[in-house]
């Protein structure tokens, strides 16, 4: 491929940015619901890949409307109870 070829092309465009579409206390609130999930996670449950289906559960509810803290805490702990459920299914 050219570096005419690269140049060319349409930039790629990146979904957007949690802080883009939230405001600070949204975003706030929805990091400290997911501290707290994740305060109940199992030790062999803890890792990266399961904190972001946590902050995903999280933020689909916040994208669905819910901007309570309590729903937003509702939500991440139903991705804990998932988690263990699949663990237990292992």
């Amino acid at each position: 491929m050219s570096m005419e070829e690269v140049f060319s092309r349409p930039p790629v465009t990146a979904a957007p940015l949690v802080v883009d579409a939230f405001g600070n206390r949204a975003i706030l609130e929805m990091e400290m619901a997911l501290t707290k999930a994740c305060e109940v996670l199992p030790r062999e449950l803890d890792n990266h890949k399961n904190r972001c289906f946590i902050a995903k559960k999280i933020l689909k509810r916040v994208n669905a409307g819910e901007y309570t803290f309590g729903g937003m805490v509702s939500a991440g702990m139903a991705g804990v109870e998932a988690l263990r459920r699949k663990q237990q299914q292992v």
